[in-house]
């Protein structure tokens, strides 16, 4: 499978999760849009995404309403694992006529901060840092040379403003802007939202 147009990364860090991703989006050589969103607050979660932006969108939509459905029918919050299998389930239910997208998970729990990585088949990954897209084997180099779980969120902020930069200049299909979203470990409430950059 080619490389999806489009960068988005996260990191995990003891106080929460960064997600981001750059805002161009691209078909072949085109630029379609220099404001397209990849990055999504569901609850207490975010995903942030390459790949077809249709695909993103109706996956962010099934699983708000899933996560919420699983919510009132058990009567307790889903945990951040339990959300990302069950985005998995989903991912799978369709293999023979895959959502065309790389994703990654990530939410804070009783457990902590969790990031799952997501292929477009439904293979599940927990790590501490990550990065999709065309744009990634970039943006993963920055993140493997700086990352470090005890830093702040505003140092982990800046380290991955970095990484998405050094990956904006040097792939065609990522650009026009940084969209971050950073859930704390003190604050998951929908106080929480996207910053752009």
């Amino acid at each position: 499978m080619e490389e999806l147009p489009a960068t988005a990364l996260g990191v995990k860090l003891n106080d929460g999760v960064i997600l981001a991703a750059e805002r161009r989006l691209s078909y072949g050589g085109f630029v379609l849009s220099r404001a397209a969103k990849k990055v999504f607050k569901i609850g207490r979660f975010g995903i942030a995404g390459a790949g077809i932006m249709g695909d993103i969108q109706t996956l962010t939509r099934v699983m708000n309403v899933e996560i919420k459905y699983y919510e009132m029918y058990n009567n307790k919050p889903i945990s951040v694992k339990a959300a990302a299998k069950l985005l998995s389930v989903i991912l799978y239910q369709y293999k023979w006529t895959p959502f065309i997208s790389e994703l990654l998970f990530g939410g804070i729990d009783e457990e902590g901060p969790k990031l799952f990585v997501l292929d477009p088949i439904g293979s599940l990954i927990e790590d501490s840092y990550a990065a999709v897209g065309s744009g990634a084997r970039v943006a993963i180099g920055v993140l493997e040379a700086e990352y470090d779980p005890n830093m702040s969120l505003d140092k982990g902020k800046e380290v991955v403003l970095k990484a998405l930069k050094a990956a904006i200049e040097r792939d065609v299909t990522s650009g026009d802007g940084i969209d971050i979203l950073m859930i704390k470990r003190d604050n998951t409430s929908a106080e929480d939202f996207i910053k752009s950059f």
